[in-house]
């Protein structure tokens, strides 16, 4: 722009009513995003607490292997000793609340896995173990169902 196009412009003067509405506008705009921030931050923190409280699931799901060896070698060979490791992996577990799932009762889809049934089978046996951790199912407990 040169001079003789500054001096033509006009100025546009706004009004005390439009520079309040602008004000309220912005200030608006402003609270919007820090309450939309702060549930971005709400939710992050809520998103860290569920990642770390369930990170150990596929070490202990994998350790639940080793545990269901030791268990068949103890039921198969008795007197091996291996009951007080047994013990050890079940106090770990609770530690970190790691519980073995119930089978006594009512079969629970949820929690149960029928691996086999016999005609009109109400009582469970347990096949494998199953876990919950946090009194989330991460491995139902395999049954036979048996009169």
């Amino acid at each position: 722009m040169d001079k003789d196009e500054i001096k033509n412009e006009t100025v546009v003067e706004e009004t005390p009513t439009e520079v309040t509405d602008k004000a309220d506008e912005y200030l608006n705009n402003w609270k919007r995003e820090r309450a939309d921030f702060l549930n971005y931050k709400k939710d992050e923190s809520r998103r860290m607490e569920e990642f770390v409280k369930y990170a150990n699931e596929d070490l202990v799901l994998e350790t639940m292997e080793l545990v269901d060896d030791l268990e068949i070698v103890t039921k198969e060979v008795p007197g091996v000793g291996l009951e007080h490791v047994i013990k050890r992996f079940s106090e770990l577990f609770k530690k970190y609340e790691v519980e073995r799932i119930n089978v006594e009762g009512q079969f629970n889809p949820a929690l149960h896995e029928a691996v086999e049934t016999e005609k009109e089978g109400t009582k469970m046996v347990e096949v494998r173990a199953g876990y919950t951790i946090h009194d989330k199912v991460i491995r139902p407990a395999r049954v036979k169902l048996t009169k």
